[in-house]
């Protein structure tokens, strides 16, 4: 898995950033979204390789 160093957090793609703070606002804070919301992002953060994919997870 890849990591972010958040001192260059601006030089990423704006998908990225987006799905970075909506990450921390639903891990983090609880923020209230949708399934379909949640999905999106984390599609965003896997294919960067920032996040595991879940189904990999399960199959472990």
């Amino acid at each position: 898995m890849s990591t972010v160093d958040l001192n260059n957090f601006d030089e990423q793609p704006v998908e990225v950033q987006q799905a970075i703070a909506f990450y921390v606002g639903y891990s983090v804070n609880g923020v209230q979204v949708t399934a379909e919301e949640r999905q999106a992002h984390y599609a965003v953060l896997e294919q960067v390789g920032l996040l595991e994919p879940i189904k990999s997870v399960v199959e472990s």
